[in-house]
C-alpha cells in the first residue's frame, strides 16, 4: 500500500537546510579566503627578466654551476623588487641549490634559513615547501641526517596536502636515501621503488633518471647487481643524450661501485677514471674529491697501494674545506683500508678510529634515536588524517540517522489527518511507523557500536604499532651493528683462525635473530594491508639464479647442496624483493628439516598459463596434521630442524601471504622417495592475473 505523508514537503526542506548545517564549516575555515592572491604582470619587463635569470640558472647547473650560482644571485637582486615574498623564495630555493650543488654548504645554508623565516602566507605556501626541501638537500649532503629527516617529511606533508606530485615523489626519494646512508636497506628499498614508480607514471624523464639511480644505488647495496647495473646504464644513456657532464660522472661513478661489488676491479678503475676526468672539467671540489676516493678503493684492491694513497693525499684538503660527515667517513674508511693493505695496521687503526666518529656524527643512537621519532609522529599524523576521514563518514551516517528520525517526528504530526482520510488503514500506518522506530534504533546502536570498535581498534592498533616499532629501531639497529662488526673481525683477523671462527659464527646467529625480527614485521605488515608490492617485469628463473650462490653458502654450513634447475627464460609480473624472499624462506625451510649432506632441489619451470618454483627437500614429509596447519601462523611442523635451528612458525605463514599478493597460489606434495615438494605457481606475464 502507497502512502503520500503531507509533511514530506517539510521534510525536504528540513534535510535541505540540515545540508546547509554541514557545508558551512569547512567553507568558513579560517584563513581559506584571507588575502588576495599576489598578482604578476606578464608584461612587467622586471618579472620578464626574473623568470628568464631563473632559467638560465637551472639550464646551466649541469656543467656551469659557478655560472648557475651567478644567474641565481641576479634573479635573487631583482626579487626584491616584485610584489609578495613568493618570488624571493623561489630565487632562494635556486641559489641554495646551485650553492649546494657547488659544495657551498654554509652559503646555501644562510641563503635557505634567510627564506624560512620569512612571514607564511596561503600565497607562498608552495614556495616555501620547495625551500624546506632544498633545506633536507643540504643537511643530506653535510651529513646532518637527523634534520635533513625532519625537512624532508614536512615537505612530504606540504606535497601532499598541496598536490605537488613533483615535490611529493622527490621528497620520498629523498627519504629513501637517507635510510640506505642509515644502512636501514629495506626501508629505502620500499621508499626508493615508490618513487620510481610515481615518476616513471609522472612522464618526467628527469624524475625518472633521478629515482632510477637512487633505486640502483640502494640495489646495488643489497647485492642485486644485474638490475642496478641496467638501470645505471639507462641512466648513463639518457645523460649523455642530455649532454649533463655532472649526470654522466655521477653514473660513472655508480657503475663503478656495481663492477667493484661484483669483483671487477679493473673495469670498476675504468669508470672510476673516466668521472674523474669529468669532474676535474667542471671543477667542483667536493665531486673531485668523492672521485678520487673511488679510484683509490680500486688501485687498493688492484694491489696499487702507493698510488691511492696519492690520490687520497690530493683529495684531503678538499674533504677538510668542505666539512661533510658524509664525505669525511669516506675518506677515512679508504684510508684505513689502504693502509691495512699496505699491513700498516697502526696508521689504519688511526684513520678507522676517525672513520668511528664521523660515522657515529652521522648515524650514532641520538640521531638514530630523533629519527625514529619524527617517522613515527609522520605517520601517526597520517594515521590520524585516515581516522578523521573515518570520523567524517561515521557523521554521515549520524546524519542520515537524524533524517530517519525527523522524518518520524513529522510522520507523527500528521497521524491524525492521516487516521481520519485512511480510517481502514490505521493498522497498515502503525505498521510502518513502528517498523521505522526500530529500523531507527537498531541503527543508532549500530553507529553506536561501530563507534566503539573503531576506538578500540585503534588504541590496539596503536599499541602493536607501538610494539612493532620497538622491535625495528631497538632490535634491527644494534643487529645490523653486530653482523657489520661480524664481518669487520672477519676481514681484519686474518692470523687468527679462532677469532674467524667466533666472528663467523656471531654474524650467522645475529643474521637468523635479524631474520625473524624482519619475518615478524613483515608478517604485521601484510596483515595491517600496509605492506605494498612494487611490480615490474621479472623473470623468475634469472631472479632464482641470481639468488643461488647466497644461498648455497648458507646450505654449505651443515654440508648440504643446492641443485638448480631451469634454462628457459619465465616472465612475469612481480616485485623482485619480495619474489626473492619466497625462494629463500622456502629453501631455508627445506634446509632446515633436511639432514646434513642432503641436497635440495630448485626447479623453475614455465608453463602457457603459469611460472611454477619447486623446491625439493629430502626431510622426513609432512603428516596429515602438518598438511592442515600448513601457512598458518606460529604452527610449528611435527618434525624438528635437524640441527637445532629456530623455528617459529612463521616463514611459511609470510611465503603464502607473499604468493597470495602476487595472485599466485602455494601448496606442498610428498616427493617420490621422501620428503617434501613445495610448490608455489604464478601467473605468467601473459597471462590475466
Amino acid at each position: 500500500m502507497l502512502l503520500h505523508f503531507p509533511g514530506a514537503r517539510c521534510l525536504g526542506l528540513f534535510a535541505m537546510l540540515l545540508g546547509c548545517t554541514f557545508t558551512v564549516g569547512p567553507r568558513g575555515h579560517a584563513g581559506a579566503a584571507e588575502s588576495p592572491r599576489e598578482s604578476r604582470t606578464e608584461a612587467d619587463p622586471v618579472t620578464i627578466t626574473f623568470e628568464s635569470l631563473l632559467k638560465q640558472s637551472r639550464d646551466t647547473e649541469a656543467n656551469d654551476v659557478p655560472r648557475a650560482i651567478a644567474l641565481a644571485k641576479e634573479a635573487l637582486a631583482l626579487a626584491t623588487r616584485l610584489p609578495g615574498s613568493s618570488s624571493e623564495l623561489r630565487a632562494r630555493t635556486r641559489l641554495g641549490e646551485a650553492l649546494r650543488l657547488a659544495s657551498q654548504y654554509r652559503e646555501a645554508r644562510a641563503v635557505i634559513d634567510a627564506g624560512l623565516g620569512l612571514p607564511a602566507s596561503t600565497t607562498n605556501r608552495p614556495e616555501l615547501a620547495q625551500l624546506r626541501f632544498t633545506s633536507a638537500q643540504v643537511h643530506w649532503n653535510v651529513g646532518d641526517y637527523a634534520p635533513a629527516e625532519a625537512a624532508a617529511l614536512a615537505a612530504q606533508n606540504e606535497a601532499e596536502a598541496l598536490g605537488d606530485r613533483r615535490l611529493l615523489i622527490r621528497a620520498i626519494n629523498l627519504r629513501g636515501i637517507l635510510a640506505r646512508r642509515q644502512n636501514d636497506l629495506e626501508l629505502a628499498n620500499r621508499h626508493l621503488r615508490t618513487a620510481f614508480t610515481m615518476a616513471t607514471a609522472s612522464g618526467d624523464a628527469e624524475l625518472v633518471a633521478q629515482a632510477r639511480t637512487n633505486l640502483a644505488n640502494v640495489l646495488t647495496d643489497r647485492g642485486e647487481l644485474s638490475e642496478a647495473r641496467t638501470l645505471h646504464a639507462e641512466n648513463l644513456s639518457y645523460r649523455t643524450t642530455q649532454l649533463d657532464r655532472r649526470g654522466q660522472a655521477n653514473t660513472l661513478l655508480n657503475l663503478g661501485s656495481v663492477e667493484g661489488k661484483a669483483g671487477n676491479h679493473a673495469a670498476a678503475l675504468d669508470y672510476y677514471m673516466r668521472a674523474l676526468v669529468i669532474r676535474q672539467e667542471l671543477g667542483v671540489p667536493r665531486q673531485i674529491a668523492a672521485a678520487q676516493i673511488a679510484l683509490a678503493s680500486s688501485l687498493t684492491r688492484l694491489g696499487r697501494t702507493e698510488e691511492a694513497l696519492a690520490q687520497l693525499g690530493v683529495a684531503s684538503p678538499a674533504v677538510e674545506k668542505v666539512a661533510s660527515h658524509d664525505l669525511s667517513n669516506q675518506l677515512y674508511v679508504q684510508f684505513a683500508a689502504t693502509h691495512t693493505a699496505r699491513a700498516e695496521f697502526r696508521e689504519a687503526l688511526d684513520f678507522h678510529l676517525k672513520a668511528e666518529a664521523a660515522h657515529t656524527a652521522m648515524v650514532g643512537a641520538e640521531t638514530a634515536r630523533t629519527i625514529a621519532e619524527l617517522r613515527e609522529r609522520f605517520d601517526a599524523e597520517k594515521l590520524s588524517r585516515e581516522n578523521s576521514e573515518l570520523r567524517a563518514e561515521q557523521q554521515r551516517n549520524a546524519a542520515t540517522i537524524a533524517l530517519n528520525e525527523a522524518y518520524l517526528k513529522l510522520d507523527s504530526r500528521q497521524r491524525s489527518g492521516i487516521a481520519a482520510l485512511l480510517v481502514l488503514g490505521a493498522i497498515a500506518v502503525t505498521a510502518v511507523v513502528s517498523r521505522l522506530r526500530d529500523r531507527s534504533r537498531a541503527e543508532r546502536l549500530i553507529l553506536d557500536e561501530t563507534l566503539r570498535a573503531r576506538d578500540a581498534a585503534e588504541q590496539a592498533d596503536a599499541l602493536k604499532s607501538q610494539l612493532l616499532d620497538l622491535a625495528s629501531h631497538d632490535l634491527k639497529a644494534p643487529l645490523i651493528t653486530v653482523m657489520h662488526t661480524a664481518d669487520r673481525l672477519v676481514d681484519e683477523a686474518h692470523d687468527s683462525a679462532a677469532v674467524i671462527h667466533r666472528a663467523r659464527g656471531l654474524r650467522r646467529e645475529s643474521q637468523r635473530l635479524f631474520d625473524l625480527v624482519q619475518n615478524l614485521l613483515d608478517t604485521s605488515a601484510l596483515e595491517s594491508g600496509k605492506q605494498m608490492l612494487y611490480t615490474s617485469p621479472v623473470d623468475l628463473a634469472a631472479l632464482v639464479r641470481e639468488t643461488v650462490p647466497a644461498l648455497d653458502e648458507r646450505l654449505s654450513r651443515k654440508n648440504q647442496h643446492l641443485v638448480l634447475e631451469t634454462d628457459t627464460p619465465c616472465p612475469m609480473q612481480g616485485d623482485a624483493m619480495r619474489l626473492r624472499q619466497v625462494c629463500e624462506n622456502l629453501v631455508d625451510n627445506a634446509s632446515k628439516f633436511s639432514a646434513t649432506g642432503a641436497t635440495v632441489r630448485v626447479v623453475v619451470r614455465p608453463s602457457p598459463e603459469h611460472v611454477r618454483l619447486e623446491i625439493h627437500d629430502q626431510g622426513p614429509g609432512l603428516t596429515e596434521e602438518d598438511r592442515a596447519n600448513l601457512f598458518q601462523r606460529f604452527r610449528r611442523l611435527s618434525a624438528r630442524p635437524t640441527a637445532g635451528e629456530p623455528s617459529t612458525g612463521l616463514g611459511l605463514a609470510l611465503v603464502h601471504d607473499l604468493v597470495t599478493q602476487h595472485h599466485g597460489r602455494i601448496w606442498a606434495e610428498p616427493a617420490p622417495g621422501g620428503g617434501s615438494i613445495f610448490i608455489a605457481e604464478f601467473p605468467s606475464a601473459g597471462a590475466s592475473a
